[in-house]
């Protein structure tokens, strides 16, 4: 298949030292995305300096799309994100992750038709995460990578059956399927299963879901999660009735149905 034009759009919220090395990582790349959109939910004027600075010499678009600050909306700014991409393929990640130098390359060369793609990540130590960010820079990262195993164990380790180990940290999918699913349930207002909700739906419209394990390596830094889970109960409901009912599109999501 020809190799498909990207959009990559990271989240971010008022953590410039992790926006900072997230953008290094990606304007390092051996293959660059055709554009980059930081997905702002809120953050304040640290942030806005930071990527101000990165534009003035980054290796491709770079745009900066914010939201005011209202509490935790995360599938909001995504959906503003997705809506503001101008290329058929999506890799999403977060704003705390440090992208292998083959990130982009990799999930190209795992693009297909009728896929989307699930990843991984590497955690990241809070020592370690905390030199990064004093440094502002990421050299010291070993790369876990070992294409000879990935290539021999390929067909055993992948599979298109499950949304197992989904995150928003590490994903790919075509720009359509999104729309198709309606994208991100803005209902979905804190930390939970927002993620995984979205990916059920791309499978219930036809989309096979395949999990990538050795390639697309995103290291995450790391963080505490106090005060986000604040409503996990309701979003547990949206996704279980998701998976219970064949959801296909959710109502308040990309569009307003």
């Amino acid at each position: 298949m020809k190799k498909p034009q990207v959009s990559l759009f990271l989240t971010t919220y008022n953590w410039p030292e992790a926006l900072s090395l997230c953008l290094q990582s990606i304007a390092s790349q051996s293959l660059l995305p055709n554009e980059v959109i930081v997905a702002d939910d809120g953050s304040g004027d640290e942030t806005k300096a930071i990527v101000e600075k990165f534009q003035n010499n980054f290796p491709c678009p770079l745009i900066h799309v914010w939201q005011e600050d209202k509490g935790y909306r995360i599938n909001t700014i995504r959906n503003q994100a997705i809506k503001k991409t101008s290329f058929s393929y999506i890799i999403q990640i977060d704003g705390d992750i440090i992208c292998d130098k083959d990130f982009i390359k990799d999930h190209i060369s795992f693009a297909r038709k009728n896929r989307f793609v699930i990843g991984r990540r590497v955690n990241i130590n809070k020592a370690q995460t905390n030199h990064f960010c004093q440094t502002v820079k990421f050299d010291g990262i070993n790369s876990f990578r070992n294409k000879t195993i990935a290539i021999l164990h390929q067909q055993l380790l992948y599979n298109h059956k499950t949304v197992k180990g989904v995150r928003g940290c590490n994903m790919a999918y075509w720009r359509d399927d999104a729309f198709k699913a309606n994208g991100y349930d803005e209902n979905m207002t804190s930390k939970g299963p927002n993620d995984k909700e979205f990916a059920v739906r791309l499978v219930n419209n036809g989309i096979k879901a395949y999990n990538l394990k050795f390639y697309a390596i995103a290291y995450h830094l790391h963080h505490g999660e106090e005060g986000l889970r604040t409503n996990y109960k309701m979003l547990k409901q949206l996704y279980d009735e998701a998976l219970a009912t064949n959801k296909k599109v959710c109502s308040n999501g990309l569009k307003q149905l």
